[in-house]
């Protein structure tokens, strides 16, 4: 399982492979580490990497953990994949959300106005791509606060279609 783990600001990407009850494989910022780990008590853990025996002490803290390897102590946040992916969708759908072009297009069709309320999901406007129509729809509840596109427009990958508030 992929992993995000932040330490004192600075994130790093962590992958887990379990090769059996004891053993894993740790890749971490894309270095490999094969580690024999067994949990001595709840939260305590014998940990050998390189010929080395550590103790390592995994203590929850809020929304994070504090892991003591000797006498150093870190607070470290930890993320799964599908943890971001929900944490990114939040903060997506709160405040003001831009919505940008998928792809290299025309706008076919705009289905709303400046100033309307919308609904999530509610279609804002059709693009037609390698002639295909794709609507694209209001990720958010919301009030459309600007329409940056007209009827007929040629767009571009990135481009600024309407920002919902």
């Amino acid at each position: 399982m992929k992993y995000t783990a932040t330490i004192d600001g600075e994130s790093i990407e962590v992958e887990l492979i379990r090769i059996d009850a004891t053993s894993v494989e740790a890749v971490v910022s894309g270095e490999k580490y094969f580690l024999e780990i067994e949990a001595v008590e709840p939260g305590v853990y014998w940990m050998q990497w390189n010929h080395c025996s550590i103790e390592v002490s995994v203590t929850p803290h809020g929304e994070a953990y504090v892991v003591s390897v000797g006498s150093q102590r870190a607070e470290v946040e930890i993320i799964d994949a599908r943890t971001a992916l929900r944490k990114a969708a939040q903060h997506a759908h709160s405040g003001t959300v831009e919505l940008r072009a998928p792809m290299p297009g025309k706008v076919v069709k705009v289905l709303v106005s400046e100033g309307a309320a919308v609904e999530m999901n509610q279609g804002l406007l059709v693009i037609e791509a390698m002639k295909m129509q794709n609507e694209l729809k209001a990720p958010k509840k919301g009030i459309v606060r600007k329409l940056g596109v007209m009827e007929a427009a040629a767009v571009n990958a990135g481009d600024l279609l309407a920002i919902v508030e």
